[in-house]
């Protein structure tokens, strides 16, 4: 696996897209200190302050998109496993459709986008963890790693952490065993394991603005959820929002 490290960048996702239309796609991460124009889902501004990690991997794709859109879900498991090697007993869960929470405040940000170049169409994988800092005015209540990991695995004499390059190794390396897996076995395992770190389930929520209540995932990665009338139905994009958060119809 091949690492590219930058300072600072406009956004590590467009450097990804650059290295597509300029040669062969082989897979790859790029990370940078600070981005200055970062970009969550739905065109958010996802702020980068140096010290959490900023990272875009590369990727040859093939197969239809909705396949190629479970490459969201291959990334929070990454995510989830990373952060349970630095914080043991962080509460780690998943919400849909790929936000990672630890506490049930967000620890990280996915932001999936496709492209075709003249040599193949290809996915880039973009991902923002909150490791030494989190933004205190968010839609959603924010946390870090650093506040979830003990003293003496950030000052004992060995600590865990020694810096945002090591916790991209680790991410990598986890998002390489659920890319295999899919790869492999298709969307089922990625689906039963999502599942088990499943946040809400079975609860009320609100999706693009109306209430329903989750009740599973659907083969390709749907949310499954009960309407109010008793209908049950499958969302392929949108929000969730659970009562105790603050919630903006327009977004």
């Amino acid at each position: 696996m091949r690492f590219i490290h930058k300072t600072q960048t406009v956004s590590t996702n467009i450097d990804a897209h650059d290295l597509a239309a300029k040669g062969p796609i082989q897979p790859l991460w790029i990370r940078a200190d600070y981005q200055t124009d970062g970009k969550g889902r739905m065109g958010r501004e996802w702020v980068s302050p140096i010290g959490n990690l900023y990272a875009s991997g590369l990727f040859s794709v093939t197969g239809p998109l909705n396949v190629t859109a479970q490459l969201s879900f291959v990334a929070a498991l990454a995510i989830a496993d990373t952060v349970s090697i630095y914080a043991p007993n962080a509460d780690i869960s998943l919400k849909w459709p790929n936000d990672v929470l630890v506490g049930g405040a967000k620890i990280s940000g996915i932001l999936l986008e496709t492209g075709q170049g003249q040599y193949g169409a290809y996915a880039v994988v973009g991902i923002g963890l909150n490791i030494e800092h989190h933004p205190n005015t968010t839609i959603y209540p924010a946390t870090h790693l650093l506040d979830h990991m003990g003293e003496d695995s950030l000052n004992g004499p060995e600590p865990l952490y020694t810096g945002v390059e090591a916790v991209l190794a680790t991410l990598a390396a986890r998002f390489e065993v659920w890319r295999k897996r899919h790869s492999e076995e298709g969307f089922a395992p990625l689906r039963e394991a999502w599942l088990l770190r499943a946040h809400g389930m079975g609860e009320r929520a609100i999706v693009a603005g109306e209430h329903v209540r989750l009740i599973g995932l659907g083969v390709n990665g749907e949310l499954q959820v009960e309407r109010e009338s008793g209908t049950i139905d499958e969302i392929l994009a949108g929000d969730v929002f659970f009562p105790a958060q603050r919630f903006d119809p327009k977004g």
